[in-house]
């Protein structure tokens, strides 16, 4: 199990210069990635993306590549005249002198122009600082997934519990309507009360019984809580957020049909305690990739 948060960082140097990659992920929907790289190293950008794509599945990623090149490195420069020539013409339409130093140093006035085996170079050390970069952020994400299951086995077991409990209170439920109901009709027929159509409480004990009855509803959720212990245990590999998700929604589902059926304090507490439990749990597999 992994999360979706974490970083990771590389790095690899040549003569040509010092190269560094970071990559940082948050939680998303879908694996969506940002990358930030210098201008002469774009064509290295689908590289990048396809080595992410290969290793993540899930999660917003932005990459930011660093580059520091040793000056004149098997490199040359491109001056962008068209570019120059309109700053230039610019500057005299204000009556401004036009400072050809600083013109210089505007984005897109000067290009660097690598020749191949440089940028096969630095294509290479690219690659290295990325794969350091990405097992880095793989552990760290797998570190963090492994807390993440901690916490959830703890939730699917106080479920368990919860659950347990809620056939006590079953038991107990239509034996005090029982009483509640016989208890009314001696207050209000008093001696009366013989005079009453025979097994007509118990035919309302029965009506109120089977209103009450989730018998379905708590196997629907006993197999879930074991699916979700299946889904948990070490290196499954199908501990995956989606699926962890349409489990918890299943789960929330019979609770909530449990609570409607609910007709007593006890039970309507259990029913919220379980609630509570599953919305807690919802949130940590929102952290699952």
């Amino acid at each position: 199990m992994n999360s979706m948060t974490g970083f990771g960082r590389g790095s690899a140097a040549s003569p040509l210069g010092s190269l560094s990659v970071e990559l940082r992920s948050v939680n998303g929907r879908f694996l969506d990635v940002s990358v930030r790289i210098p201008q002469e190293l774009g064509p290295l950008e689908p590289v990048a993306r396809t080595e992410l794509q290969r290793h993540l599945s899930r999660g917003k990623v932005l990459l930011a590549v660093h580059f520091e090149a040793v000056p004149g490195a098997g490199e040359h420069y491109l001056l962008n005249e068209a570019l120059i020539s309109r700053l230039e013409e610019f500057c005299r339409q204000r009556g401004q002198e036009a400072d050809l130093s600083r013109l210089l140093q505007i984005p897109g006035a000067v290009t660097i122009q690598p020749d191949g085996e440089r940028f096969e170079q630095i294509e290479k050390q690219f690659r290295e600082a990325l794969g350091q970069a990405v097992g880095q952020l793989s552990a760290d994400r797998a570190r963090e997934g492994g807390q993440l299951r901690t916490v959830m086995v703890e939730l699917q077991q106080q479920m368990v519990q919860r659950r347990r409990e809620l056939d006590g209170l079953r038991e107990a439920v239509v034996g005090r309507y029982r009483q509640r109901l016989e208890e009314r009709l001696e207050e209000l027929l008093g001696p009366r009360k013989s005079s009453l159509e025979p097994g007509r409480l118990e035919q309302e004990v029965a009506i109120f019984a089977d209103k009450a009855d989730v018998a379905e509803e708590l196997a629907r959720l006993d197999a879930h809580l074991e699916h979700l212990e299946q889904l948990l245990a070490p290196g499954n590999p199908e501990a995956r957020g989606r699926q962890l998700d349409f489990l918890n929604q299943e789960i929330l589902r019979e609770i909530n049909t449990i609570g409607s059926k609910a007709r007593d304090l006890d039970t309507t507490r259990q029913i919220l305690a379980l609630k509570s439990l599953a919305e807690s749990l919802k949130e940590q597999i929102a952290n699952v990739e």
